[in-house]
């Protein structure tokens, strides 16, 4: 008899569960979002968008979420819609700032947002225009509120030599610590030759083609500390870093 009435027990506590939480489900479905939610995830390193833009590009997409049932809120569909800013039957579409977007709901009822910004690592500003180019070679608008610390690159950047046969470069000087600090342009001169402008002094250094650019620059890197550390190199109006395996400094004329 006990074995029978803890069984009538369990099948009543199971049954009731079973209900519960289908009801509490039903119920939480119905419930309106009461808050959006959006969170730059890398905007301690980089400010290149704002929760506001973002804010925007979801009303403009006709996404907002607000006074809606949570149980209708298509968070996916709202990733998806971000990340190919609006065109979502073209795979290859790409929004122009935002890399990756993570939408999700709380059990509060709210809807948050986080999204990752496409990073620039380099800034164009030659014959076929002013951008910025990101790591995976993507042109970004440049953007007047947005100032960066970024190498830039100018002068003949067309067919012959186009910006994204300069970006494995300006990509190595961004990720650089020493180099970055030293370089400030990227200049492609009429003969499609590469100059690297430094920050501090008026030498040209030149890098000829950007074919083995680690090998010219790490050959400079032992200049620098053997003999530019020592002696200085406000005597020379050239470094040529042309042929391989070779620095060659020309003097300034007197």
């Amino acid at each position: 008899m006990k074995v029978l009435l803890r069984f009538l027990l369990m099948v009543v506590l199971v049954s009731y569960l079973f209900v519960s939480f289908f009801f509490l489900r039903s119920y939480a479905a119905e419930d309106k979002c009461r808050d959006l939610q959006v969170e730059i995830t890398d905007s301690a390193v980089l400010h290149y968008i704002s929760p506001a833009d973002v804010y925007n590009y979801i009303e403009d997409f006709e996404m907002d979420p607000c006074g809606k049932p949570l149980g209708g809120i298509d968070t996916e569909k709202m990733e998806r819609t971000l990340m190919s800013n609006g065109v979502l039957e073209r795979e290859l579409s790409k929004h122009p700032l935002i890399d990756e977007a993570e939408c999700y709901k709380t059990p509060s009822g709210k809807v948050c947002v986080e999204v990752t910004q496409r990073i620039p690592v380099m800034r164009v500003m030659a014959d076929d225009g002013n951008y910025y180019v990101d790591a995976e070679g993507q042109r970004m608008a440049v953007r007047t509120q947005y100032q960066a610390h970024l190498p830039l690159v100018t002068g003949r950047v067309d067919s012959v030599l186009t910006y994204r046969d300069m970006l494995p470069l300006a990509r190595y000087i961004y990720n650089h610590r020493f180099w970055n600090a030293q370089i400030e342009q990227i200049y492609v001169n009429e003969r499609h030759e590469v100059e690297l402008v430094p920050r501090v002094g008026d030498q040209t250094i030149l890098l000829g083609s950007v074919q083995d650019f680690e090998t010219k620059l790490d050959n400079l890197m032992l200049v620098y500390k053997k003999v530019f550390s020592k002696a200085g190199w406000a005597m020379y109006d050239t470094v040529s870093l042309k042929f391989k395996n070779q620095v060659v400094c020309t003097r300034k004329k007197k």
